[in-house]
């Protein structure tokens, strides 16, 4: 098979030094004015004095791993001719503080604090890999294997949205996909924003279910006894994916059944299906062993223990992997949408969580592919990004988060002045 037009184009840019094509990137696609009306929190385009924007941490990795921290910026146009200069290889957003993060040496510590941060949620696809039976791949798009890999995330987005929105009122959810990292950014009313990292903490413990520490996220930790309304609603968005995932991750192969099997507690069931699946039916589907394995936890003890071993075993395989210290405190940094993954070169674009399971990682658009659509379109008359695939995911941007979220402020603006008026 040929190469398709933008696959023959982008390779005129592959031997292109990345900082020229980050200079024509954060000069002519960079979406600039969207990322301002998302950060500012004004619901507007237009900079306000000391608004949320000019209290913003940004913060630039430049080549050869230069790293800076507590950069701030007073408008939208000084960040974009702040980004032409330095061009970062990678940009990370902080919080936002009581002053000017750039003003941090010249004041004291209690000045210089954090007062609100999106609540955020950083879930790495490497986490996922155990013992020998979840593999991921987020480097080769080539192969099957790396949108197989990504169900792991979808999963992760549909019941982390579902908590997020109906167990703690978060109205606007957003995922970022970066690489093998999804970033959920929940930016809702300015109270959710300010909380304070005590109740981050109890958030992100809540959604967790997992123990231990980077070694030990296998570890299931909220799976016995009577499973909570959260985790059954979970359990029920899960099972799905899982059953697709079954044959996908060859979960039931003979060589790799055991180490599912390892997760029933009883020790006759394992033997009897381990004798099985490694003797005549050992070529049979992964998903019809699945329901045989479900029919002989059935025959044994309760329902209810039957149904937790069930869960244990799904959870264990798709329940998100939370790196929850992100999620517990203000100060941690989020990976900027619209950047360029420093090795994939692909986009990190914004998801929609409810159409998040018709996505293909594999068509995210690459820095040479959008170059080489802008360079091949010459009409003035079309703004630069409408050139590229890059005009979709804005779209994406703008219908599921800039939208919802300027809806959200301006029904606080009216709330707060119409308590104005009652006072």
């Amino acid at each position: 098979m040929g190469d398709s037009d933008d696959e023959r184009d982008s390779k005129n840019f592959k031997a292109v030094p990345i900082d020229q094509k980050l200079k024509i990137y954060y000069s002519n696609l960079f979406p600039y004015a969207q990322m301002y009306r998302w950060l500012s929190y004004s619901g507007n385009a237009e900079p306000a004095k000391g608004d949320a924007f000019s209290r913003r941490e940004f913060s630039f990795t430049l080549k050869d791993d230069i790293y800076i921290r507590y950069l701030s910026y007073d408008d939208a146009e000084q960040w974009r001719a702040d980004m032409i200069k330095k061009l970062p290889h990678k940009m990370d957003l902080g919080a936002i503080y009581r002053a000017q993060p750039k003003q941090k040496n010249m004041l004291s510590k209690e000045a210089f604090k954090e007062v609100e941060r999106e609540f955020i949620i950083d879930i790495d696809l490497t986490d996922y890999e155990s013992e020998n039976i979840i593999s991921t791949n987020c480097v080769n798009p080539g192969d099957d294997s790396f949108k197989y890999s990504f169900k792991f995330m979808v999963v992760a987005v549909k019941v982390l949205d579902l908590a997020l929105r109906e167990d703690f009122g978060f109205e606007t959810c957003a995922g970022c996909s970066l690489g093998g990292v999804v970033s959920i950014a929940g930016s809702p009313t300015s109270a959710l924003r300010e909380m304070n990292n005590q109740v981050r903490s109890m958030v992100a413990e809540y959604l967790n279910v997992f123990k231990g520490g980077e070694k030990e996220k296998s570890k299931l930790s909220a799976m016995s006894g009577n499973l909570h309304p959260a985790l059954r609603r979970a359990s029920r968005e899960i099972e799905p994916y899982f059953e697709e995932m079954i044959e996908e991750q060859n979960w039931f192969a003979a060589d790799r059944c055991d180490i599912v099997l390892a997760l029933i507690p009883d020790e006759s069931i394992r033997d009897t299906l381990s004798e099985r699946w490694r003797g005549p039916k050992k070529n049979k589907p992964g998903l019809e062993k699945w329901e045989e394995l479900k029919k002989e936890i059935g025959k044994k003890g309760t329902i209810k223990n039957g149904a937790e071993i069930i869960n244990s075993i799904m959870f264990f395989m798709c329940y998100p992997r939370l790196d929850i210290n992100v999620s517990k405190a203000m100060n941690h940094l989020l990976k900027a949408p619209f950047v360029v993954h420093p090795k994939t070169e692909r986009i990190c674009v914004p998801l929609d969580p409810r159409t998040i399971q018709d996505f293909d990682p594999a068509t995210v658009p690459t820095i040479n592919e959008i170059l080489s659509q802008l360079d091949s379109n010459t009409d003035k008359s079309v703004k630069d990004s409408e050139k590229t695939d890059l005009a979709h995911h804005l779209k994406t941007f703008e219908r599921t988060f800039l939208k919802p979220l300027e809806r959200k402020v301006a029904q606080e603006k009216l709330r707060a002045n119409q308590e104005i008026a009652a006072f």
